[in-house]
């Protein structure tokens, strides 16, 4: 698993430093962001696990002034609530999307694959999201699924990119 996340962030920091740094003036153009994510499981997954931290990279591309595609992959630990014993499992997303923008406001969705680290289980995951950009800096705020065999775990977060 840990060769996959390297080969995607290797292919996404490529494909990055190959496309423009900047948006052109008609609104087109790629963009390159990192940052910390926070994430509160719910349901069943909520009953095992507690508050989860990690990072995540986002590739950007603005087709227009009102719409752009998006790719996202990062990690997330989420730690074992006391009653259960000890440690933490590992989350990997790998999503793509698109958003839907107007004013700096933000609203669209991902797919992709989740992978957790412990068991490796994994499956579909989705994630509708809503945000706002701050300059070079976007809040997004999302609910995260992945659908598996056997049930499916979920949970709400923020994320934070900032965007060079």
């Amino acid at each position: 698993m840990k060769k996959i996340f390297t080969l995607v962030l290797a292919t996404v920091i490529v494909f990055t430093v190959n496309a423009q740094d900047k948006k052109e003036s008609s609104g087109k153009g790629f963009s390159f962001g990192v940052g910390p994510s926070l994430a509160f499981p719910m349901g069943n997954f909520g009953k095992v696990y507690s508050f989860g931290y990690g990072a995540e990279l986002q590739a950007t591309y603005h087709a227009s002034e009102s719409f752009e595609g998006f790719a996202q992959v990062g990690y997330n630990n989420f730690s074992i609530k006391s009653s259960f014993g000890s440690g933490s499992i590992g989350f990997i997303p790998v999503l793509v999307g698109g958003r839907y923008v107007s004013s700096g406001f933000s609203v669209g969705a991902g797919i992709g694959y989740g992978s957790f680290t412990k068991g490796g289980g994994g499956g579909f995951a989705y994630s509708p999201q809503i945000g706002y950009s701050f300059g070079s800096v976007q809040v997004l705020a999302h609910y995260s699924g992945v659908s598996a065999t056997g049930g499916s775990n979920s949970f709400i977060g923020l994320k934070a990119f900032y965007n060079f």
